[in-house]
């Protein structure tokens, strides 16, 4: 989409710069032993810290995929153009064509077909093909500077830092991206009232081992839960996995399920989080500022025109 895509990258650049802070060596391994996580003063994994994309992946596959041929799931292994924008913005290693949907076997959304319809209707309209005019009604929320909802805020995209704070009792993310939030009780205590809908949806979470599972309810039907137009309602619900698998790297593995949406539960799957060296804050995201959106493609426009 080149217009929007322009606008987004240009209103954002200050963020894209983040991408490209100096990467952390990883931790030369020991002897073949497992990665020991630190432990915060209350006996929590120590999962701290200001943390990038890893790499940037398209949602699945584009064509179901046989099972015994799928790939495995994302690495990040090359570099390649994201298609909105100059190469150099993008610097991340790049997935290529390995898709983030795991589960199914076939690496594609398992969308009802009527759902699919519509999945495929919205991305008609995005500005891709010029022939074809943008809906505002199906224009990505993020481009209108709407929060990205979850778990869309943590899948890969070219401006996105990340910070996780804990407390006893708490995780707390912080996300660059709209300076959106999610603080997770781990108190055990359960979701509010169904009625009760949120963007970022209401987060419940316990520990497994080293790894973080994140119970997440309530959500409204504003939100994508991937780009590509990954469409839902309030009735979806996901749990997610952080699991660090170095002092660097935390894996990200989160299951979708709307039976109102999809034929079934399906799951996305990569790592998600490199850490930053240590004092790197997250920049200001400027994206109202100066956003023409309204005006470059949809005429729309509140100044007054001179007499």
């Amino acid at each position: 989409m080149r217009v929007v895509a322009c606008v987004i990258s240009g209103m954002s650049l200050a963020p894209v710069l983040a991408v490209a802070q100096t990467k952390v060596p990883a931790a030369p391994p020991s002897a073949g032993k497992p990665y020991t996580v630190p432990r915060t003063p209350w006996g929590d994994p120590d999962i701290q810290g200001t943390y990038k994309n890893v790499s940037m992946f398209p949602l699945e596959a584009r064509a179901p995929l046989p099972p015994e041929g799928a790939p495995p799931a994302p690495s990040g292994s090359k570099r390649v153009d994201a298609g909105a924008g100059p190469e150099h913005w993008y610097e991340v290693p790049m997935g290529g064509t390995t898709p983030m949907v795991v589960d199914p076997p076939d690496r594609r959304v398992p969308y009802q077909p009527w759902a699919r319809a519509l999945n495929t209707e919205i991305n008609k309209h995005q500005g891709e093909n010029p022939e074809v005019k943008i809906k505002r009604e199906y224009l990505d929320h993020r481009v209108r500077c709407l929060p990205a909802g979850s778990p869309r805020v943590t899948t890969p995209c070219a401006y996105c830092g990340y910070q996780i704070l804990q407390g006893p009792g708490f995780v707390a993310f912080f996300y660059e991206w709209n300076h959106l939030y999610q603080v997770v009780p781990l108190d055990g205590s359960p979701h509010p009232d169904p009625g009760i809908q949120l963007w970022m949806g209401d987060a419940r979470g316990h520990w497994e081992g080293n790894t973080l599972v994140v119970d997440v309810a309530n959500f409204n039907d504003k939100t994508w839960v991937a780009r590509g137009a990954a469409i839902h309602t309030s009735a979806m619900h996901i749990v997610e996995r952080y699991t660090p698998v170095d002092r660097n790297t935390i894996d990200y593995r989160v299951t979708v399920e709307d039976p109102a949406v999809f034929t079934r539960p399906w799951t996305m799957a990569f790592p998600a989080f490199e850490r930053y060296p240590a004092g790197t804050e997250l920049y200001e995201y400027a994206c109202a500022e100066g956003n023409a959106i309204d005006e470059t493609v949809f005429g729309v426009t509140t100044k007054k025109e001179p007499k």
